[in-house]
Formats: structure tokens, sequence, C-alpha cells
């Protein structure tokens, strides 16, 4: 992460439209791409919590169509009644992003207080919740006025591309590490067949979120409800299923990605149960017979696709993703593709958990959304 002094942090904000001078300001957040501050600005000897966030234009090629879509997201979310949604401040300028000398893009929104996020689930409530919020996230935008959202990131979960990336990035071997992976090349090869087991071209195009870790979800530290999804950078046109398999990979993994005994991974099914549950009690309406018949596979799928970007990562000098070693993205590749191994030995089960859950919902009224 770069470092930025309080004399930097306090131009930037005096950039939106707010009033009052920087009182204090932490590095929030776990995320391997941009870079999220809280910060407290006093006025009048009020201080109010604002998030700060440095959009990384490394990744984003075009922040400011990205920006478009968090504005038209966002507004779109406040008109459905949407508890604590995302609200961007307007810079100065009548903006909504600062862009600063050095080139980097900035955003600023109030920050959502009395809510909770985690990177692993503490209890079934905590998957029911997040497959819940970003079902109804997916259900909200359904009906998104306007052109097609901007691609921020086009391909972003095209497995087949993935995994040309991998065998390009093997091929040009830039950081002479491809002796390291000998043995996952192997496990890679062997399931090249996941490739093509999401048809997304034959599936409805909707709009998805395309992150879906359960710390974007927050949770009322109350109540334990979901509250608000955040983090809308790659919402985009795509699969449902891409968004259910995250959420899946992300949350039903025994430990973190960055942990180094792979040992430790398994993949726990109740939790999968859970989410299962609580997205298909938000999008029942919405779904289609061909998307719910694949979200028993798009777990691995996503998984594999993962694993495929963090070792290619690798591969290519760690360019990507944040790492604070240099075998970081080795070691989340592992994981990965234990993780995978770990669903594979569940997979007829998850279909059953899906089958069951789906039919406890079908005598209800449907109206699906296209």
């Amino acid at each position: 992460m770069n470092t930025f002094k309080r004399d930097s942090i306090q131009k930037i904000i005096d950039n939106f439209s707010i009033s009052g001078s920087l009182l204090s300001y932490e590095v929030k957040g776990t995320g391997n791409v941009n870079d999220t501050f809280r910060v407290d600005v006093i006025s009048e000897n009020c201080s109010t919590p604002y998030t700060l966030q440095r959009i990384n234009h490394n990744v984003f090629k075009d922040p400011e169509s990205l920006m478009t879509n968090y504005s038209r997201v966002t507004r779109h979310l406040q008109s459905k009644g949407s508890n604590a949604c995302l609200t961007l401040i307007a810079s100065k300028k009548g903006k909504s992003f600062f862009r600063d000398e050095e080139g980097n893009f900035w955003r600023m929104m109030p920050y959502i207080d009395g809510v909770q996020c985690y990177n692993l689930p503490e209890k079934s409530s905590h998957a029911y919740e997040a497959g819940k919020a970003f079902g109804q996230f997916q259900l909200d935008l359904c009906d998104l006025p306007g052109d097609p959202l901007f691609e921020t990131i086009p391909n972003f979960h095209n497995t087949s591309n993935r995994f040309k990336e991998y065998l390009d990035a093997r091929e040009a071997d830039s950081s002479r590490r491809f002796q390291e992976v000998l043995e996952l090349d192997q496990f890679i090869s062997c399931r090249k067949n996941l490739c093509t087991e999401i048809e997304a071209e034959q599936l409805p195009r909707r709009i998805v979120h395309n992150d879906t870790k359960l710390n974007n979800v927050l949770l009322d530290e109350n109540t334990g409800e979901g509250v608000s999804v955040i983090d809308l950078d790659t919402v985009m046109p795509g699969c449902v299923l891409h968004d259910f398999g995250d959420l899946v990979r992300a949350t039903c993994c025994s430990v973190d990605e960055n942990e180094k005994d792979i040992s430790k991974v398994s993949f726990l099914l109740p939790f999968f149960e859970s989410i299962t549950k609580g997205y298909l009690d938000a999008t029942y309406t919405m779904l289609e017979q061909d998307e719910v018949s694949g979200l028993a596979c798009a777990p691995l799928v996503i998984t594999y696709e993962l694993g495929l970007r963090f070792l290619s990562d690798f591969l290519s000098g760690d360019k990507y993703f944040k790492t604070n070693h240099s075998h970081q993205n080795l070691e989340r590749a592992k994981v990965q593709f234990k993780l995978l191994e770990s669903m594979e030995k569940h997979r007829e089960s998850m279909k059953d958990v899906v089958l069951r859950e789906w039919q406890l919902r079908m005598p209800k009224e449907s109206s699906f959304c296209t």
C-alpha cells in the first residue's frame, strides 16, 4: 500500500464538498487492489467519519467510466430504499471523484457505523446474510435504467481466458519461477474442463457484483442482518453464477486465502447450505432454471479461476495483487487449489442442497426478470 501522510490526506479531502479539517485517519480494509481509509473530519466541534478510497488505476484502466457505473448503481439502490447503501460525496467540481496531481483517482463517502464485516464467517447466519445480501443486490439492479454498465475489467470472469493468460505467463516465465510450480501445473492441466462448465453466453446477462467476498457485506453489529454491499468497482454486466460461486469460494473455506499451511484448508458444506438458502430467498423469483442448475458447479469454476489468476501473477512478477512477500501469490494459489480438491469431494452434496432448496421455493409465485 502506498504511504499517504496527513498533509496529503488533508489536501485530498479539501477537494470534496464537505467542510472541516482532518482530525484523524486510519487504514481500513484488507483488499488486494485499492487503498481505503477512514477519515474523521472536525467542523464546529463536531467530528464526522468518512470513507476515502484511492482507485488503483493500474488495475482499473478507465476510472472515470468506473465512477459513472458507481454513481448510477448507488443512486438506483437508494431509489429502492436499500438500508445504509453507499452514497458518493461530490467533488467541489461536481464530479463523483477527485483526481490528484499524481494522477490518482479518489472517491469519498459517509462512513457507515454500527456494522461489522468478516473475512470468514463465525456462524451460519453470517453466511446466510451474505448470500441474501448479494442476491438482493442482483435483484435490486435487475431494472437499472439506461445503457448497459461499462465493463471495468473486460473478461473478468472468463475462465477460458484466465487459463490462456496462465499459459502465456508460463510460456514467458518472465520472473523465472516456473520450476517452482510444476506440481500445480499438472493439477491445472487435469482440470481444464472447468473452463467451459459455465457457459455464460447461454445464460441471462445481468448486473452482478463480481467480487462477492464475505467482507464486502456489512452486517449490523446488533442484529447480524445484512446492511449493505460494498466495493462496487467490478459491478458490471455478467453472470449470476460467478457471484454465487465466488461468495461460496470465499466464505466456505476453513481458512483465509493467505494461509500458508494448506493442510488446514477444507470446504465447509454447512456454510454452503446457509449461503444457498439466503441467496435463493432473495433471488428465487428472478432466476431461470439454467442459472439454478449451475449453482453447484459455480464454486469449483471460480476457485479454479482464482487459483489461475494468483499463479499467473506469481509467474509474471506480482503485478496485479498486492503482496507482502515474494511467494505470497504462490501460497494463495495453493490454498485455492487445495480448496478445489475439497469441493470436488462434496460436489454431489452441493447439488443435493441446491435442488432441495430450489424445490422448497418452487410452489411460490414467480415473476422472472430477464
